[in-house]
């Protein structure tokens, strides 16, 4: 399946393949606002089919061709709502793009002759996409260029995540719309905070405007869920080495097959971090806002860095989806023991699940977020988030020779 109205072509200047595309396009014609955003629900990202024979991520296609359909399947996630074209992708390290003589896909507009004046000035960059990189480099990214990142003395990654050291509840929007309308608790006591579409999509323009200004952006396309008759994919954007570590341990990696027919995610992730929403937008209460889109799939990240609210992002997204196929979904630890009890622990965060649920004489499933279906239960996520507060080696080892090279820690005392 082709991109809405782009056509792909081999295109060779010198000895690299190259993306040369604008986002011109025709001018969006629209005489009030509510037109304006019924013609941007349209142009929502294209989906690329992962079943039958004419499947994009066929595995029988080139490594060429796989190439450049990744690059295009990312390009419509960060595709602005007003645009027919996402941005230009190379992929790989800014930092080393003359050096490793990178190839990119070639991707044009049918309108071929549109004036230069209508040219943006994102139609003029190149952003690279450093996607899915493993631990050690995106600890060299970390390093180099995150201030405060350093390796600590048991090889576990060390860096900042800001002014917030925490969630922010209070700044979390849910879209209320015809469906979630009755499908979500609204109102007083529930945790739902509601948002329309229209203040939602201005919020994703923002972010997305600005993954798109930077000179690259991690990629992680991952899955949750290790039922495979329940598996969600999901993409996660972001502008630091640092999220798309975190992300790389907390949600299933996915294996090089499984990545070749991969297709479209069931769920993005736009994480502009530190980039603040505008307090002048509707329903902004401060210069931070995490906002969710049941119906379009995607959730948007502005003015925060806690990596956590990816995490709890997609396990509200889990909530949502698990019960619609009778599945129940669990805030809990779990374990099983050697002759196959299940225990599961139940509690609000910090209240001891990762300790119980890593009892060194039993089988840890996991420590957070749980399904249990008729399959029997299992672990949403492909890693585990501990507090480290008064950790010692003696009464939780297991925890403590976690902390080794791979993963990340934020928020702690390094002595």
């Amino acid at each position: 399946m082709r991109l809405a109205k782009i056509h792909t072509e081999k295109k060779v200047d010198g000895d690299q393949t190259v993306v040369c595309h604008d986002d011109s396009g025709p001018p969006v014609k629209a005489q009030t606002i509510h037109e304006l955003h019924s013609l941007q629900k349209k142009k929502s990202a294209p989906t690329t089919p992962i079943n039958g024979s004419k499947s994009s991520f066929s595995p029988t296609i080139s490594e060429e061709e796989l190439h450049k359909q990744k690059l295009q399947s990312i390009s419509a996630s960060l595709a602005s709502l007003t645009r027919e074209t996402g941005p230009k992708l190379v992929k790989g390290d800014p930092a080393n793009r003359k050096a490793e003589n990178q190839k990119v896909t070639h991707v044009e507009h049918y309108h071929h002759h549109a004036p230069t004046l209508n040219i943006s000035d994102s139609a003029l960059k190149f952003t690279h996409v450093l996607y899915n990189l493993s631990p050690a480099e995106l600890y060299e990214q970390a390093i180099k260029y995150e201030t405060g990142s350093f390796i600590t003395s048991t090889g576990a990654l060390a860096t900042l995540s800001g002014a917030k050291t925490g969630r922010s509840p209070r700044d979390k929007r849910v879209v209320k719309d015809k469906t979630t309308e009755y499908e979500l608790w609204w109102g007083k006591g529930s945790p739902n905070i509601e948002m329309d579409e229209q203040t939602f999509l201005v919020n994703r323009e923002r972010a997305v405007d600005y993954l798109n200004s930077l000179d690259k952006v991690f990629v992680n396309d991952q899955f949750l869920n290790w039922d495979p008759e329940h598996r969600i994919k999901v993409r996660i954007v972001s502008a630091r080495a640092y999220h798309s570590l975190f992300m790389h341990n907390m949600c299933i990696r996915p294996t090089p097959e499984e990545l070749e027919s991969f297709g479209t995610p069931d769920f993005t992730i736009y994480n502009a971090g530190k980039f603040p929403c505008n307090r002048f937008t509707h329903y902004m209460t401060s210069s931070t806002s995490i906002d969710i889109n049941l119906d379009r799939k995607e959730m948007v990240i502005l003015g925060t860095q806690y990596a956590g609210e990816m995490k709890k992002g997609l396990f509200s997204l889990m909530h949502y989806l698990m019960p619609k196929r009778q599945i129940l979904s669990l805030h809990s630890g779990c374990n099983v023991g050697k002759d196959g009890d299940v225990a599961l622990f139940f509690g609000l965060s910090g209240t001891g699940k990762t300790t119980l649920s890593t009892d060194h004489n039993r089988y840890l499933i996991g420590d957070d977020e749980h399904c249990w279906s008729e399959n029997g239960v299992s672990n949403i996520e492909g890693g585990c988030y501990a507090k480290c507060i008064d950790l010692s080696r003696e009464k939780e080892p297991d925890i403590w020779n976690a902390i080794k090279f791979g993963t990340g820690t934020s928020m702690l005392t390094i002595r």
